[in-house]
């Protein structure tokens, strides 16, 4: 009995050797088979250093795996080390478990050449086999739902076993993808996935994946996926990538020499398979140093773009965008002769025509009726014919936008000698910025010299037709103009500064536009007779005769018309109205007889009247184009001599002017309430100022509200103004040549009331 035991250990151990053994010497014929016949089942070369399996642990390793290319040296897929860990004796339990994939240094180069890739000649090798390996496997219909999407817990439960997936993890991988035809090289480097876990069962599944870009970046995505309901979230954090890596797919679309700058993302994106386009999407989106090169060199970009989303579904059709931050931003308008801008060679891509060369008749041109499509045969059926749903009402808000530090500069080469101006310091500010509610947007920005712009929109974006409109332009200096004003008379402009005010309004694009225009000193030298002008405009006599004694323009140009009339054009008509007015005044010899009569000698230069004197309005805050153009003359002497300081004194009697001033708020009032009106702009304050004082209807005003008008809160109204001409003059003045913080001094007299002159600035001359 002993001996026959013993027998049987001896040959269950003998057979557990030999299983052993075969188990640790398999993998190696297996992997020396694959080697030696990988390219008749694939048609490529396979390398592969080792294949090993623990029969303990049930862990196979693959180690330096190489799938080459078609010259049976370069790597086309390889990877370090690959790794999977089994337990087979769980099948008995019902469980299918991997307990452990995973794989080291994956690499995979991925070359496109128009619709062939470096890897369709192993596709085309495995076409050729036996077609029934072609065959599908049905799906069974239970396993979809109502939507069509395939539910993989269902799948799971009819399944002979269940399924466990755990500790999948791939670390150091690089891949890369490239576009022969575009020119583009995209490489993934860093590339690495954890996944704790996968169910197909009611259960979360997590995913993480993480990669660096060669050119700059960093992606790093978490994926939570419930295999039972469909839910997902996903949550993208990209860092820095590079834009520059997108360069060669733009050249299909735009004309560009180089493009850089970098993308951000920080986006949760929660929702359920059955129903992508329902799905929520919040986070910020930036980009940062964008600069695109034109093919001239000159470059448009932005230091910073940035957009925060509160809420964006597709399926809605529903938009909450936080904030969207433009700083920074700097761009150029070129004007060419032909009418083709900048912008038209930027959109234009190489080898395509400009939209102006596309014109001309081709005889060899395809007929037109040929690219269109066929009208639908009447006989299809009825359920086509059917109507399509309404389109969903956009629902979109902006809480806040925000362009600022931004620069534009305008390049006119059409004319005889080209333009160049340069606005700088645009801002744009909104807040509650909806796509079918007026809202109201403000525009500021800076011109050369001092001068600047404000313009208040208010308005709805789905009716562009109907909107209200105020533009303000102060100090604006005429020489920077020159070179229209060369091509349209034949005079160049040597000296003079402008305010423009235009009140805007318009319902369904039909125009109601009110405007101001006040000009000071302004000069032109001699016509120059190698242009020949599209307006031949006696402009020197004209300017002439124009200006009043104190060397001003003021004028007033109404514009009424509709925008969709091809004839209707804004600027012409103001334009026009300034031609006809000078060609009407330099024709008449009454009124240059006039004027000399009333101006004498005094009519040619700058007349300052006293040249240390700046009649000033104490109820306003701020200034005429006279008004700057004198303070800012006087700065001049400062260029000459250096030692020189100039202080720019505020002189005014509040008690002798205080009567004056309350008439003034009480007319303010009363055309406000005529008018309807919360705020008054320029062209409301002018006309508030020519309400006479003996108007029935004022005085009966000016009797109930008398009383509204507190003595003290008057003065201090006064105070108030006086600091904001003080503020205003300092802004303006520290722009002129010469002028620095150590030679120019603005200040308001003190003791005030002893004052008994006119409210004036007096100007002051010391050496340091």
């Amino acid at each position: 009995m002993k001996k026959s035991v013993k027998i049987i250990l001896i040959v269950v151990a003998a057979l557990f050797v030999l299983v052993f053994a075969a188990l640790k010497l398999a993998p190696g014929f297996v992997k020396d088979y694959i080697v030696a016949h990988s390219e008749e089942y694939i048609g490529r070369k396979v390398n592969i250093e080792s294949v090993s399996l623990s029969p303990l642990t049930w862990t196979v390793n693959v180690d330096n795996f190489a799938l080459l290319e078609r010259d049976g040296k370069t790597p086309f897929v390889s990877f370090e080390k690959f790794r999977i860990n089994l337990n087979p004796t769980r099948i008995v339990t019902g469980t299918a478990s991997v307990g452990e994939i995973y794989m080291k240094g994956l690499y995979v180069h991925v070359v496109q050449s128009g619709d062939r890739f470096n890897f369709s000649d192993i596709l085309d090798f495995l076409s050729q086999s036996d077609s029934t390996a072609a065959d599908t496997v049905a799906v069974d219909s239970a396993a979809a739902d109502s939507t069509g999407m395939i539910n993989a817990a269902e799948i799971a439960d009819g399944l002979p076993v269940s399924i466990s997936v755990k500790n999948i993890v791939f670390e150091n991988g690089n891949i890369i993808y490239e576009d022969a035809k575009v020119g583009s090289k995209i490489h993934i480097k860093d590339f690495g996935v954890a996944i704790p876990a996968v169910y197909l069962s009611n259960k979360q599944t997590d995913v993480g994946v993480s990669l660096k870009f060669a050119d700059g970046g960093d992606l790093n995505v978490k994926v939570t996926v419930n295999a039972a309901t469909n839910d997902f979230n996903v949550n993208v954090g990209l860092k820095d990538f590079a834009l520059a890596a997108g360069k060669p797919y733009l050249n299909d679309f735009v004309n560009i020499k180089d493009f850089k700058g970098n993308l951000s993302a920080d986006m949760d994106i929660q929702g359920n398979l059955n129903s992508i386009l329902a799905s929520n999407v919040k986070g910020i989106v930036s980009v940062d140093s964008v600069v695109v090169t034109e093919v001239n060199d000159k470059t448009i970009g932005a230091g910073h773009v940035g957009v925060g989303i509160a809420e964006a579904n597709l399926e809605k059709f529903k938009f909450r965008i936080d904030s969207v931050v433009v700083d920074g931003a700097f761009a150029h308008l070129d004007l060419y002769k032909g009418g083709n801008t900048n912008i038209d060679v930027l959109l234009t891509p190489k080898g395509k025509a400009a939209k102006s060369d596309t014109v001309a008749a081709d005889s060899n041109a395809v007929p037109l009726d040929s690219l269109v499509a066929p009208a639908p045969d009447a006989s299809a059926d009825s359920t086509n014919t059917a109507k399509a749903e309404p389109a969903k009402k956009l629902d979109a808000v902006i809480t806040k936008l925000l362009v600022q530090n931004t620069t534009v500069t305008a390049n006119d080469y059409t004319l005889s000698k080209p333009f160049n101006y340069k606005v700088s310091a645009i801002t744009v500010s909104g807040s509650n910025i909806n796509f079918d509610k007026p809202c109201n947007v403000n525009v500021s920005a800076a011109f050369p010299e001092g001068g600047s712009v404000s313009v208040k929109y208010k308005g709805a974006i789905n009716d562009i037709g109907t909107m209200d409109a105020y533009v303000s332009v102060k100090n604006l200096a005429l020489k920077h103009f020159s070179s229209y004003s060369l091509h349209f008379t034949g005079y160049p402009i040597t000296a003079g500064t402008m305010a423009f005010a235009s009140d805007n309004k318009m319902n369904n694009f039909n125009v109601d536009s009110k405007n101001t225009i006040d000009i000071y000193n302004i000069e032109v030298g001699d016509k120059d007779d190698s242009v020949d002008p599209e307006y031949p405009v006696p402009m020197k006599v004209g300017l002439y005769v124009l200006k009043d004694k104190d060397d001003k323009i003021q004028f007033d140009v109404p514009v009424k018309g509709n925008l969709k009339d091809p004839e209707f054009s804004y600027l012409k008509i103001v334009w026009d109205t300034i031609t006809k007015l000078l060609v009407k005044v330099a024709l008449s010899p009454i009124k240059i007889v006039g004027n000399v009569a009333n101006t004498g000698a005094s009519a040619v230069g700058l007349n300052l009247g006293k040249d240390d004197e700046i009649l000033i309005d104490v109820s306003s805050g701020t200034f005429t184009s006279e008004q700057f153009a004198k303070a800012s003359k006087m700065t001049e002497a400062l260029t000459k001599d250096p030692k020189l300081t100039l202080t720019y004194t505020q002189y005014y009697n509040p008690a002798k002017i205080l009567k004056e001033h309350k008439l003034h708020k009480l007319k303010q009032e009363y055309y406000k309430q005529k008018e309807g009106k919360a705020s008054l702009n320029e062209i409301d304050e002018k006309a508030a100022a020519e309400i006479k004082d003996w108007d029935t209807n004022f005085k009966a005003f000016a009797r109930e509200h008398d009383k509204d008008f507190d003595g003290k809160a008057m003065e201090k109204d006064l105070t108030d103004l006086a600091s904001k001409r003080n503020q205003e003059l300092l802004k303006v003045l520290k722009q002129q040549k010469g002028v620095t913080a150590k030679n120019l001094k603005v200040q308001t007299a003190k003791g005030l009331n002893s004052y008994r002159g006119k409210p004036m600035y007096k100007v002051t001359v010391d050496v340091k």
